[in-house]
């Protein structure tokens, strides 16, 4: 025993020697495991961060964009109230986890947000597990960078989330802040949840408002306020998106992301805006008057951007016949790139006269409704389209 006490010391210290620098190595290496045993950096499984969010009326983005246009409700009511779960990488979980995602959903806020948003009603729709990489303020250049970087290319589906409010423009922004090589800078941290508007919105000293607006729709009469950059983000011809720039960027993220994609079905969702819905149905004879004479309309900059030429008084009836240009050539570029293209517009459009707005009074974004007619709308589409035809 006095002899072999000694050697079995040695091979026990040898032993925890050897776990230790294996460990050392792994942690700086970990691509040395086997692709079965490495720890997934976005493991659904192991949420990161737990944070109660809470919106109101209040907190709408038409408050803000510019301050003091819009007349606040007397109610400040809590619109969402839900606890947020995000994954290590900051993206916000599904529901529905699992270890491997069929379905993907890029996009911005639209995706990431909402007290139950439409990726995890097409999840439940479909009883299929859909990963959301969501983040808010991205546009599509990002979202290319995003499937580059945390997507993978053995999903089904690929959806790309397109908000025609800001999209195109997002475009330009992201393109200003690509590095030389190419690659878009990303900040994808999240350590709070970012509590940057007031708790109350700027009052007119004057009480002269330009929102909200009313709408007569079916007998009933609803106050809907906008951002009135998204209106006239539609107020360009085809021709002038045509020949953009940023449609021209947009055409090679498409390309980016498909790529990416592998042998997975690519689909644009195609998102309208609050003010493509209802604006058609505004009360002709209130502010709609002093929205349309401090209008403005789309045309391109020296370097063929999109871009807005001075306040000039809109007519109506042209603006309504152009609320449909933009989709009209997005989805020729997404036809023409090999994709699909789930058009919301009808869903949206047919839902005005079927319940309670689908967008929030005083914020851009949808209700729980439109979450909802949005996630079974695409769900109805991946049901018919199992094959993914071209």
């Amino acid at each position: 025993m006095k002899r072999l006490l000694p050697r079995l010391l040695l091979m026990i210290g040898g032993f925890l020697c050897a776990l230790v620098t294996f460990g050392v190595v792994i942690q700086l290496f970990p691509d040395l495991l086997p692709s079965g045993l490495r720890k997934d950096p976005l493991d659904q499984r192991t949420p990161n961060k737990e944070l109660r969010f809470v919106f109101t009326d209040y907190m709408g983005d038409t408050f803000y964009n510019p301050p003091g246009m819009v007349r606040p409700p007397e109610e400040n009511r809590v619109l969402e109230d839900f606890i947020l779960r995000y994954d290590e990488a900051g993206f916000r979980l599904p529901r529905m986890t699992a270890d491997h995602y069929p379905i993907i959903a890029l996009g911005d806020s639209f995706t990431e947000g909402g007290q139950v948003p439409w990726v995890d009603v097409l999840a439940e729709s479909l009883n299929i597990p859909v990963r959301n990489l969501g983040w808010r303020g991205l546009g599509t250049l990002d979202e290319a960078r995003i499937m580059k970087d945390y997507g993978h290319d053995d999903a089904d589906w690929v959806l790309i989330g397109y908000f025609e409010g800001n999209d195109l423009s997002n475009i330009h922004s992201s393109f200003e802040r690509m590095q030389s090589d190419g690659a878009i800078l990303l900040d994808l941290t999240r350590d709070i949840i970012e509590e940057d508007r007031p708790s109350e919105p700027v009052r007119n000293p004057e009480d002269r408002y330009l929102y909200p607006l009313r709408h007569f729709i079916e007998g009933q009469t609803y106050e809907l306020a906008y951002v009135s950059d998204y209106l006239w983000w539609l107020n360009g011809t085809e021709d002038v998106f045509r020949l953009s720039r940023n449609l021209e960027e947009f055409r090679s993220a498409l390309d980016e992301i498909k790529n990416a994609a592998g042998d997975a079905c690519v689909a644009l969702v195609y998102m309208p805006s609050k003010e493509h819905i209802y604006f058609p149905y505004s009360d002709p004879a209130g502010n709609r008057r002093y929205v349309l004479e401090n209008g403005l309309e789309l045309g391109l900059d020296e370097a063929g951007w999109l871009s807005f030429g001075p306040l000039t008084p809109q007519n109506n009836d042209v603006l309504i016949d152009r609320l449909d240009n933009q989709r009209n050539v997005i989805r020729e570029a997404v036809l023409r790139a090999g994709l699909q293209f789930i058009d919301l517009t009808p869903v949206f459009e047919e839902s005005v006269f079927t319940g309670e707005p689908a967008y929030y009074p005083y914020d851009s974004h949808w209700s729980e409704r439109g979450h909802w007619l949005a996630g079974e709308a695409v769900a109805e589409y991946i049901s018919q389209h199992r094959d993914c035809p071209l």
